[in-house]
Order: C-alpha cells, then sequence, then structure tokens
C-alpha cells in the first residue's frame, strides 16, 4: 500500500495522490453548485412546479444511489479505481454539455441523473485510496478532499451566475464540458497507475464472507449510515428549495441567489479539514450531535431572518455546521470496518444516503406547493434535527469519545 511507503518517496506521492484526488472532487461538486442555481431557470424555462423540481433532486438520488452501489464492490474486487476515476470526471462534464440543447422535461430528468451517477462513481475509489494513503490520519485527508469538493461549490454558483447573466443559461451550461473534461485529462496525465497500491485479491466467496460479517451485520456502522443518511436528506432539500426560497420568497435576483449560495458552502469549506483533524484527536461522535443540532436551528433561522448581514450570517451557520461534516461520517465509517472493504464500505454509506434522499425533495416540493416553500425548509431542518438524534443514539450505545 502507498501509506505503507516510507521518507520522501511516501511524502511526495501522497501529497501528489492528494492533491489530485481533491482536485478532482472540486470539479465534481462544481456541477452541484451549477444545479443550484440554475435550478430557478429550468423551472421558468420548463415551467415546472415544485414538486417536478424535486423530482429532479429524487431522481438524481436515486442515480447516485446506482453509481455508488456498483462502483465501491468493482473497485474492492478488481482494482479499476483509476479508470471509475477518469470515466467520472469525463462523464459529468458531457451529461452537463448535453442538458444544455435540453427542451424535453424528461431528457433533463436523463441528463442529470446520468450526470450525477458519473459524479458519485468518483467517491468509492477516491476515498478509500486516501484512507489506504493516510491510515492514521484518514479524517485529515478525506477533510481535505471533502473542503476541496465545498470549495468547487462554493465558487460555482458565483462564477455560473455571472456567466448566465453575460451569455444566457444555455451557452453557460454547454461551457461546463471544459471543467470534467481538464480534471480527467489531469488524472489520465498524473495521477501515479493505481496497481502500486498493492491491493490484495480477493476470491469472491473471501469477499462476501467479509461483506456479511463485517458490513452487513456491522450495527455501529448501520448507525452512521443512518446519521450520514439523514444528514444527505436534509441537504437534498437544501440543494433542491434553498435557492428557490431566495428567489421566489425573499425576491432575490441571480447574482444575490449565488452569493448566498457561496456563502453557504464556503462556510463549511475551510473548517472541514479542522473538524476532519478534531475528530482524529478527540473522537467524531460528539461533534456530530452537536453539529447536526445547530444545523437544524440554522435552516430554521433562515426562514425568520431578512436578507442582509442577518441571512449571510444564518446560511453560513449552515454551512458551516453541516457541509463541514462529511469527512467526520466517512472516516468514522472506515474505523468500524476493516480496509479489504474499504470502498464498499464507501459505497454501502453513501447508498444509504442517495436511496433515502430521493424521498426528499418530492416530500419538500409537495409541501412548497401545498403550503408554502417555507415549509420545505422546516422539512429540511427536521431531517437534521434528526440526524442529530441518531448521532446521539450512536454515542449513547458506544464508547466516550
Amino acid at each position: 500500500m502507498l501509506g505503507e511507503m516510507k521518507g520522501k518517496s511516501y511524502s511526495l506521492k501522497s501529497l501528489k495522490v492528494l492533491a489530485l484526488i481533491s482536485f478532482g472532487h472540486l470539479v465534481s461538486h462544481w456541477y452541484f453548485g451549477l444545479r443550484m442555481v440554475v435550478l430557478p431557470l429550468l423551472k421558468e424555462d420548463f415551467s415546472l412546479t415544485f414538486t417536478e423540481v424535486g423530482l429532479i433532486i429524487s431522481l438524481r438520488s436515486l442515480a447516485g444511489a446506482l453509481g455508488n452501489a456498483t462502483s465501491g464492490i468493482i473497485v474492492d474486487l478488481l482494482g479499476k479505481r483509476h479508470l471509475i476515476l477518469i470515466l467520472s470526471a469525463a462523464g459529468i462534464g458531457i451529461c452537463w454539455f448535453f442538458v444544455g440543447f435540453a427542451h424535453v422535461y424528461l431528457l433533463l430528468l436523463l441528463l442529470i441523473a446520468l450526470s450525477t451517477m458519473f459524479s458519485n462513481i468518483y467517491h468509492a475509489p477516491a476515498m478509500s485510496i486516501l484512507s489506504e494513503t493516510y491510515p492514521e490520519r484518514k479524517g485529515f485527508a478525506l477533510g481535505i478532499h471533502g473542503a476541496a469538493a465545498n470549495l468547487g461549490q462554493s465558487i460555482s454558483p458565483l462564477v455560473v451566475g455571472f456567466l448566465i447573466a453575460y451569455i444566457g443559461w444555455r451557452t453557460a451550461i454547454k461551457l461546463h464540458i471544459t471543467p470534467g473534461a481538464v480534471s480527467a485529462l489531469l488524472l489520465i496525465i498524473f495521477l501515479p497507475r493505481l496497481g502500486g497500491f498493492e491491493l490484495k485479491k480477493k476470491t469472491r466467496a473471501a469477499f462476501l464472507e467479509l461483506l456479511k460479517d463485517k458490513l452487513l451485520k456491522n450495527r455501529t456502522l448501520f448507525l452512521i449510515a443512518m446519521i450520514s443518511a439523514f444528514r444527505t436528506m436534509g441537504q437534498a432539500g437544501i440543494e433542491a428549495f434553498l435557492a428557490l426560497f431566495f428567489a421566489e420568497k425573499m425576491g432575490l435576483n441571480l447574482v444575490w441567489v449565488g452569493l448566498y449560495l457561496s456563502i453557504l458552502t464556503l462556510s463549511g469549506t475551510f473548517p472541514e479539514p479542522l473538524v476532519g483533524w478534531l475528530s482524529d484527536h478527540i473522537g467524531r461522535r460528539s461533534i456530530l450531535w452537536i453539529s447536526l443540532t445547530l444545523s437544524g436551528f440554522s435552516v430554521m433561522a433562515i426562514t425568520l431572518v431578512p436578507p442582509g448581514i442577518p441571512l449571510m450570517v444564518s446560511v453560513g451557520l449552515l454551512g458551516f455546521f453541516h457541509y463541514s461534516l462529511r469527512p467526520i461520517i466517512f472516516a468514522f465509517a472506515l474505523d468500524v470496518t476493516p480496509p479489504e472493504i474499504g470502498a464498499t464500505t464507501i459505497s454501502y454509506v453513501f447508498t444509504w444516503n442517495q436511496t433515502l434522499s430521493a424521498i426528499s425533495p418530492i416530500i419538500g416540493g409537495f409541501l412548497a406547493d401545498a403550503l408554502g416553500i417555507q415549509f420545505a425548509l422546516y422539512f429540511v431542518a427536521l431531517l437534521s434535527l434528526t440526524a442529530a438524534l441518531f448521532s446521539w443514539i450512536l454515542k449513547a450505545r458506544t464508547k466516550p469519545d
């Protein structure tokens, strides 16, 4: 394994791997920010209801579940990590390029779903590599990886918002074949061949035995997956309805919407490596339940405060407490499973995330159509508080940090 290498070669190679994989994650989540900004325009251009907008996010989640469920098993059995990373980066850009030509709602659904499937197959190989490369600092390495994603998702709403203002949303989206192509090219040229990680070959029988004993029967892992899933359900609701709340309830223009969305993700970007590092040293459980509780209250605050500084603070707190938690959750999951099924562990948690998060945008869309869009955000707050409850249960049934 790369993590077993010593000296300067280990340091240089591991940093190179961390930088390349984190940049790929930044690009992948650049498209998440793009989608959040363009949703109000898609709603207007395609004459969609809130429920139909919710269906876009729900189908995206189901496609993500499919990508996650298959990629981890392929990685652990066959070791095709390099190829999967490249296909992911290129595939996202190609799908969004064709979104710029879509004029039918069903085609729009299909392309956004496919883009998400390509995006989600990135996680299992990327995070298993980082876990191997930094076995004693998983929280920190995954924190850098997550911070890169948040940085991409923070910058893209601003860039996309200005591009749309000057050249229109369809042209702006067609240009977005470029980030995926650049990421794929960098991975092809510079990422070390992953055979050098000395992946252990596993027979199918031995692999299935590991899955049964160490993954499917692992109650602690199941609780971690539920924490992650309800947090992700809330995040899917945020991605579906927060921009619409700003645009339709508060009457903000697209540039201001992009600014607030950038604050949301940027607020979780820089704390993420620090939070991951802290979890490596003081434990993961307490950070999770406290942060998720405060995340729920931050969503409620957004529905109550006026635009300006109060809204910026509320949005920033939501980003800080909600968006900085992913590395802790996945480091925790990898802590309680053997490294031989690391990629499948990542896929297991992500599959729960994406499957359950397919539900929340539909429910949120129904609430928004029936009662007002603020009720979709109330539902998001409830989901975060439910994740906090699972975190408290996990804290109560396991040893103290």
